[in-house]
């Protein structure tokens, strides 16, 4: 089976993964099992235990100059992405019309964050196997670490002393630090801890993806394929912003395995942390929910289609 097929196949079966996982969350929550108390405190487990458990494991790999020099090469270009995106958005969604909507912010983070680590990291291992999950991993640190500084004080809307330290030491972020070292310095986990930190980082996909799930019950579905800013949120994130980095790896000459992975984690679709941030922050989650929806469906056309631009 060529690598185009296996990985349109592998592309269709998470997201079908996904809406079961978030079916399963919204059904919880229409049969009020699952009400906001409970969902507030299962917000606060997988932020701040099952996401550091994630991203520390990332890290536990085994360290060789070539695997530091490829590590350095996709964790920069990682960053580079990041920045870029951020830029971008900040240029191109910082409107007055979005901002008296009240998700100039939101459609900020939908354009910078992918799903990079449900969707992204297999498919990228089933498309180039064990270098997708090495550069997937690297990838995926990087993007925490952004995702809980930029992205937590994007949705707090606060940039003071105070929430810069609060950022800084949020979990997410010492921990991708700690887990850095550790690689650098060949630092394994016993054995046990190792497993116990690997099975809470598995938790990551199916909590987050029920609690998203929970979150779509109040909103009425047959509005999501009529939100113009959701579409628009949509061709940001899956076509135009993953274009832009294609164009700038292909300047840089990068190529292979390293290209094809970070163009792909970069083109995957809207995060569910959208909708959790959203939460968290207090914020309405009818737009996010519309994004990660149509969004996550269209990446079954978009993601091929970049991919073959690549090949």
């Amino acid at each position: 089976m060529s690598k185009s097929k296996m990985g349109v196949g592998v592309i269709i079966n998470q997201i079908f993964v996904l809406f079961v996982l978030m079916g399963l969350g919204y059904w919880l929550a229409k049969a009020n099992i699952l009400d906001k108390p409970t969902c507030d405190k299962l917000i606060w487990l997988l932020c701040y235990v099952v996401m550091p458990c994630l991203v520390f494991n990332a890290f536990q790999i085994p360290y060789s100059p070539e695997m530091w020099h490829n590590f350095m090469m996709v964790g920069g270009l990682a960053f580079g992405i990041h920045v870029l995106f951020i830029v971008m958005s900040k240029l191109l969604l910082n409107g007055r019309s979005l901002k008296q909507r009240g998700i100039a912010e939101q459609m900020q983070f939908t354009a910078v964050y992918s799903n990079c680590g449900f969707m992204g990291l297999p498919f990228v291992v089933a498309l180039v196997g064990s270098n997708g999950a090495f550069y997937g991993s690297v990838y995926i640190a990087v993007n925490g670490i952004f995702v809980w500084t930029h992205g937590v004080m994007t949705h707090s809307g606060k940039l003071d002393r105070k929430s810069l330290i609060k950022v800084l030491l949020n979990p997410n972020t010492v921990v991708a630090i700690i887990g850095c070292l550790f690689f650098v310095f060949s630092i394994s986990l016993p054995t046990a801890l190792h497993d116990a930190v690997g099975h809470v980082g598995k938790m990551n996909t199916a909590l987050a993806l029920i609690l998203v799930g929970a979150a779509m019950a109040p909103v009425k579905i047959g509005r999501i394929w009529f939100s113009s800013m959701a579409w628009l949120s949509v061709f940001v994130r899956n076509l135009l912003f993953p274009a832009v980095v294609l164009v700038c790896l292909l300047a840089l000459e990068i190529k292979g395995d390293m290209l094809l992975v970070v163009l792909a984690l970069s083109a995957c679709p809207v995060a569910g942390m959208s909708v959790i941030f959203s939460q968290m922050t207090g914020k309405n989650t009818e737009f996010p929910i519309s994004a990660l929806t149509l969004s996550t469906i269209a990446s079954l056309l978009t993601l091929p289609l970049m991919l073959s631009f690549a090949a």
